[in-house]
């Protein structure tokens, strides 16, 4: 593998660990989970703090997810197929979705309960997308020339 595709793996597993470590922060605020469905069941001090500290962090991982997928998408470009290409960027569409679904919730009525739990779903959607796409873009990159 050359110096430049060993990097590019190497920086794909540093985001996915980043992107990993915002989810686990986004889950850990919420100390009343699973006791609670809806943030108007907390105390206002708590909800606002609570909103204001998940709002960031999702946003920081919608912007952490999107230059990823850019960046991947760059280094398919030439050394993937077209058929894995297009398939990992449908699986790159459908964690935006997912994402502004959760940004829908939060922008409507503030819950972060919900926002939670649908950070849950992209967890597990991206636990599938490592294993699915970003291995084999990491084979296709290590692959000889």
């Amino acid at each position: 593998m050359s110096q430049i595709h060993e990097e590019a793996a190497q920086r794909m597993r540093r985001d996915h660990d980043a992107m990993l470590d915002l989810i686990r922060r986004i889950q850990g605020i919420c100390n009343r989970r699973g006791a609670v469905d809806d943030c108007k069941q907390c105390h206002s001090d708590r909800r606002d703090v609570c909103q204001g500290s998940i709002e960031q962090l999702i946003h920081a991982f919608v912007e952490a997810t999107l230059k990823h997928n850019a960046m991947e998408s760059l280094y398919m470009e030439g050394y993937v197929p077209a058929v894995h290409r297009l398939a990992h960027n449908q699986a790159h569409m459908r964690i935006a979705e997912q994402l502004k679904s959760i940004r829908v919730v939060l922008s409507g009525d503030g819950n972060s309960v919900q926002a939670i739990h649908g950070i849950d779903e992209v967890l597990a959607t991206l636990q599938l997308h490592f294993t699915e796409f970003d291995q084999q873009l990491e084979n296709y990159l290590r692959a000889p020339a």
